[in-house]
């Protein structure tokens, strides 16, 4: 299996809801989410379903 430009054709149009004067970085900032996870917890908890 092969992609060519053509593939992503659809992904690659402007959205008119985007501020073209934002800079990348910002963007993805605003759709980024934090997530905040004790891991060591989420262990035990795996360990006791199991």
């Amino acid at each position: 299996m092969s992609l060519t430009t053509d593939d992503f054709t659809e992904f690659m149009a402007e959205d008119p809801e985007d501020d073209p004067s934002l800079p990348l970085g910002d963007a993805l900032d605003e759709l980024a989410v934090d997530v905040e996870v004790d891991a060591v917890e989420e262990v035990r908890d795996v360990r006791e379903r199991l």
